[in-house]
């Protein structure tokens, strides 16, 4: 299997280590802003992550991955990937735990650790970090954060393009709206509007972050 991973940073080093758990025997190229210094990168290929350099390895790798951590690139470039008609699966950590009746969108990825309970619904794009945990009947909206540690308990939704930092607690039935941010350790026991900032125990909204998005 060749993998296309576009992006250089943290991120893609856990993705590419969680893509290895499943299977040792693949080819990767990287795709960069800039040529990756970091000694892990040196086995693999990397090219700048130009559409045209892009469009030329399209017939050469099978499949593809977004691995930045940032919301909106990724969203830029998952989008991308999707209107070039490429193949973009799901990545699960050998060591994650995925419910049969869970409905996970395509570039979605999930840690070592992670656990994603019955009937929950995970969009697109979306990042389930180490050792977090979604529980029954959430509904996860596209291109979301959550962050290691972080623990949702069932029916909670959270919208569009949000990011719930390390460690984070979300009670029963809560729904965080899109575009919001809730700050680490947070606990969160009440309804998140639309484009909030919000943290502490139990989380409080400081700031409208409308003006961003």
């Amino acid at each position: 299997m060749k993998w296309g991973i576009i992006g250089t940073g943290g991120h893609s080093k856990v993705v590419l280590e969680a893509i290895k758990s499943c299977d040792q025997n693949i080819q990767v190229t990287f795709f960069s802003k800039v040529k990756p210094d970091h000694s892990f990168f040196i086995p693999y290929t990397f090219f700048l992550d130009q559409e045209e350099l892009i469009k030329l390895h399209e017939g050469t790798i099978d499949v593809w991955h977004v691995a930045i951590g940032d919301i909106t690139t990724r969203e830029k470039k998952l989008e991308q990937l999707t209107q070039n008609n490429l193949l973009i699966p799901t990545i699960f950590h050998v060591n994650s735990i995925v419910s049969p009746s869970a409905t996970v969108g395509e570039g979605t990825f999930v840690n070592a650790g992670g656990v994603i309970n019955a009937s929950v619904k995970i969009g697109r794009g979306c990042i389930v970090n180490t050792s977090a945990s979604v529980d029954h009947d959430c509904m996860i909206d596209e291109f979301v954060n959550i962050g290691p540690g972080s623990r949702l308990a069932g029916h909670v939704s959270v919208g569009k393009q949000s990011e719930l930092g390390t460690g984070v607690i979300v009670l029963p039935n809560v729904k965080i709206g899109k575009g919001c941010i809730i700050g680490a350790g947070s606990v969160v026991v009440e309804n998140i509007p639309d484009y909030s900032l919000a943290y502490g125990v139990p989380a409080k909204i400081t700031k409208n972050l409308s003006n961003i998005f």
